[in-house]
């Protein structure tokens, strides 16, 4: 418990010094590093990382992606913004065909699950981190809603955990988490929707902004969301490990495994969060 909650401190620290850094290079070099390790990651789960090619393009992806989508979204201009806009739009196809070159030299070591895999692990983990780069990059509330797309997940986990405690009977999905309970989960619903409620209210409330009682309707709704969602990702990410027989994706961060164990709602939450801002926005 100590060690966890050392490691638990140390990593909560790091990150507090990015957000507080979000609007310097440290913010997408941080993230790009995230990107890369969860990567790395998921790749060591299912065994892929024999296959250096493979292994080297998709982490190469998702670490040039996210830098490269920050330089553009920082409005780049001139020949280096030309540059930088093609070397991105070629990102993927190349690193999909190295990928693919190395299943075809290892036609019988190199399985189809490990390159479908490997391949959507590329593509969703990058998909789901650029909108972090996205919401920095806003204009008005850029800082809270990275906050609070990184949050929502916790959040929920959190009132998962003590209503599960307190009042958890009946198991939600036994053979995947034994520990989660239904109740758990309606309460992690509950808390999230409460919650979010409340932070919309005081951040719009402290900085001048309206807030009736469509927007609270709103910020509840996307709460709701993004809790369910979590519950999703948290049950995809124990999946996995249980098909590939292991307890942590790592041991990154001592006594709570790898940046997959700790990411693993988030990577489901942050394009949740962001699409829900974009189709009924709140402030």
């Amino acid at each position: 418990m100590k060690q966890r909650i050392i490691s638990g401190v140390i990593g909560a620290a790091l990150l507090a010094i990015v957000l507080v850094l979000h609007k310097t290079i440290v913010f997408p070099l941080a993230f790009a590093a995230i990107v890369g390790v969860i990567l790395f990651e998921l790749i060591r789960a299912v065994g892929g990382l024999q296959f250096k090619l493979a292994t080297g393009a998709v982490m190469t992806y998702g670490i040039l992606a996210i830098i490269l989508d920050s330089l553009l979204q920082d409005g780049m201009s001139g020949a280096i913004g030309f540059i930088i806009g093609d070397l991105y739009m070629i990102l993927m196809p190349v690193c999909l065909c190295i990928l693919f070159w190395d299943y075809m030299r290892h036609p019988k070591t190199f399985t189809i699950e490990q390159g479908a895999f490997m391949t959507a692990s590329m593509i969703l983990v990058t998909y789901s981190f650029s909108f972090i780069i996205a919401m920095n990059h806003d204009q008005d509330h850029s800082l809270f809603y990275v906050i609070l797309s990184l949050c929502g997940a916790w959040i929920a986990d959190t009132g998962a955990y003590f209503s599960g405690v307190a009042l958890g009977k009946t198991k939600l999905c036994p053979e995947i988490s034994p520990k989660k309970t239904v109740e758990g989960f309606v309460g992690g619903l509950i808390s999230n929707m409460i919650l979010f409620i409340l932070i919309f209210l005081f951040y719009a409330k402290a900085n001048g902004l309206y807030f009736g009682l469509y927007e609270a309707l709103k910020s509840g709704l996307l709460g709701l969301v993004c809790a369910g969602v979590s519950v999703l990702g948290d049950l995809t990410a124990s999946v996995i490990k249980r098909q590939k027989g292991i307890k942590d994706y790592g041991n990154i961060m001592p006594g709570h495994g790898g940046l997959m164990d700790r990411f693993d709602s988030v990577v489901f939450v942050i394009p949740a969060f962001y699409w829900c801002m974009q189709i009924f926005p709140i402030l």
